[in-house]
């Protein structure tokens, strides 16, 4: 689903291994053959052992993977055991939990936002801003992934988003003239305006543009608004961003929106794991 480079591993790895492990260094510690398995102590979507099974490899490890990302966690289930020797185990050991217990918890409430929107619209679409924690982004973008939802931004080459920051840099140019600039300039690109009142995204839609974040809107808002830019532009994507949760997710999406827009899954509270060591 997403593929993670030898440089992404590594800088996992070399996050907790600056130089070496100083514990088992002082401990003396043998470096006999041992296992380690991963088991999950709650409910949940699994979000993590991809990265994870890259990085074992890269330590010499054998990995055997006993579920999938994307899979339902209960407690008691293990997810995952790694074989080798016990150096390498415990380089693995606290970065693989990391990884589990974080990207998990982003899968978690990604899926539980995509089940209480399809409440409301069994078509909506969740996505992950690119609004995520710095150096953790294609982490976090596959953890939503992993939980049923989709990418807003990967990043600021993908589509053309324009804000009103933007617009202040420019503003001889109306809504019509900034959607014929970029289309002019990237015709394969897809031209979304972000509109903080009905106005703005009225005029977002008579000027052509392919879509139309709403920020900041509430669902009756949303609902009176909606109708109205299909009328004037009935494949005109529509977003809404801004005070989206699982508990109001439901009427959100049965305005008529297309997408729900959020960052609020990368604050989701870690999944819980345990880790077994045993000795060969």
């Amino acid at each position: 689903m997403m593929y993670f480079t030898h440089a992404d591993i590594d800088q996992i790895i070399l996050e907790d291994l600056p130089l070496h492990d100083e514990t088992t260094r002082a401990l003396g510690l043998p470096d006999r053959p041992g296992t380690l398995t991963y088991s999950a102590r709650q409910t949940g979507v699994l979000a993590g052992l991809a990265p994870l099974l890259r990085m074992a490899t890269a330590l010499g490890l054998r990995a055997e993977a006993l579920a999938a990302d994307g899979e339902a966690t209960a407690p008691g289930l293990a997810v995952l055991r790694l074989h080798g020797n016990a150096h390498a185990l415990h380089v693995a050991w606290k970065q693989g939990m990391n990884l589990l217990e974080y990207l998990g918890g982003i899968a978690t409430a990604t899926r539980q936002m995509v089940d209480a929107a399809r409440v409301g619209n069994p078509r909506i679409q969740v996505a992950g801003t690119r609004k995520a924690h710095p150096g953790a982004r294609r982490l976090q973008h596959y953890a939503v992934m992993c939980g049923g939802g989709m990418v807003h931004r990967a990043g600021l080459s993908e589509t053309i988003l324009i804000f009103a920051q933007h617009r202040a840099f420019l503003p001889g140019l109306d809504a019509a003239a900034l959607v014929a600039r970029a289309k002019a300039h990237s015709p394969e690109k897809f031209v979304l305006i972000e509109a903080e009142s009905e106005v703005d995204a009225l005029n977002a839609a008579r000027a052509g543009a392919d879509g139309v974040q709403l920020d900041k809107m509430n669902a009756a808002q949303l609902a009176a608004l909606v109708p109205q830019l299909r009328a004037l532009q009935p494949r005109l994507t529509i977003n809404a961003a801004g005070g989206i949760r699982p508990d109001n997710a439901a009427e959100f999406a049965a305005s008529g929106i297309d997408i729900l827009v959020t960052s609020s899954l990368y604050n989701a509270r870690a999944a819980d794991f345990s880790a077994q060591m045993t000795v060969v």
